[in-house]
């Protein structure tokens, strides 16, 4: 049996590597892909006829799976009239994102709500 300390820095050390970050970058991609879908109400069959390719490779993207590059992420964004944003930070910032629509008025209050809630505001 493996004591809790032990399993405790093997977790530590998984979280520390760099397979871990490109695991976590690519499972936000495929949320923010559903959330996209959702928003338009499409498929993952959809999503695959618009990008020409098979619905299993689409839920392998979605399921975080796939080794995506920089191009087919940013084909399976434009297929959902989305766009893709790529944003460096030090390790130890809380990074938090809201889109604001152009054509929209901004929603301030949003993002005031937000800065009292996370200590920025």
């Amino acid at each position: 049996m493996v004591d809790r300390t032990r399993w405790v820095g093997w977790v530590d050390d998984a979280r520390s590597s760099a397979d871990y970050a490109a695991d976590q970058v690519k499972l936000d991609f495929a949320v923010d892909l559903e959330r996209r879908m959702d928003q338009l109400g499409i498929s993952r069959a959809e999503l695959a006829r618009r990008l020409q390719t098979s619905a299993a490779a689409v839920t392998m993207a979605l399921r975080g799976d796939a080794n995506l590059t920089i191009e087919r992420m940013v084909r399976m964004a434009r297929a959902l009239d989305a766009t893709v944003h790529i944003h460096v930070a030090p390790a130890a910032a809380a990074v938090r994102w809201f889109d604001v629509i152009a054509q929209q008025k901004p929603q301030v209050e949003h993002a005031s709500m937000w800065a009292r809630s996370s200590g920025h505001g």
